[in-house]
């Protein structure tokens, strides 16, 4: 046999099986049998390891000095809504790693002199890790939204302690806040 008369049978061998592998490669998780799932997700992950979602509004009011609204003069605003809070949490007995992003929903103030309206908008992601202290992880983190009025803007500055338990439970507050007027 001469290669000439080889080369459009291998060259048909290998389209065929470049398409079979093509399509056997592309399979969608989803399509897979319940069970099947969970043979592929246990494989790939460690021994005791738990994953929890969620997504918590958390309700979000305050009265804050602001020195440049009410025209330079100086205001209380008082500020309402929810900064809705999504994260992904992983754990173990030792530690988790928790995946987070929040954004404000709603949140709509006054100025108690003025009248002024405000609307705020922001959001952030992030990723926190940590060790059990006591069967509990508790840690700061530091935001920025941005409040807009009619005649007047600033940023607000915002604290939120969060409390990760060791079976998965998250706990976010809202902490102390300040205007900055940048």
């Amino acid at each position: 046999m001469q290669f000439s008369t080889l080369r459009p049978a291998i060259a048909g061998l290998l389209s065929v099986m470049a398409s079979a592998l093509f399509f056997s490669c592309s399979k969608n998780m989803a399509d897979a049998p319940h069970p099947a799932i969970e043979e592929l997700t246990a494989a790939n992950t460690p021994s005791g390891l738990s994953n929890r979602n969620s997504n918590v509004a958390v309700p979000f009011e305050t009265t804050l000095f602001v020195p440049c609204a009410n025209s330079g003069a100086g205001e209380d605003v008082v500020l309402t809504g929810s900064i809705n809070f999504v994260q992904q949490l992983s754990w173990t007995d030792h530690g988790f790693t928790m995946v987070y992003h929040d954004n404000v929903k709603g949140l709509k103030g006054a100025g108690l002199s003025s009248g002024e309206t405000f609307v705020a908008s922001g959001g952030t992601n992030g990723t926190v890790m940590g060790s059990w202290v006591n069967s509990q992880w508790t840690g700061t983190t530091i935001r920025q939204l941005r409040v807009i009025g009619r005649n007047s803007q600033f940023f607000m500055n915002y604290k939120y302690h969060i409390t990760v338990t060791s079976d998965g439970s998250v706990k976010v507050n809202s902490a102390e806040q300040t205007a900055d007027c940048k």
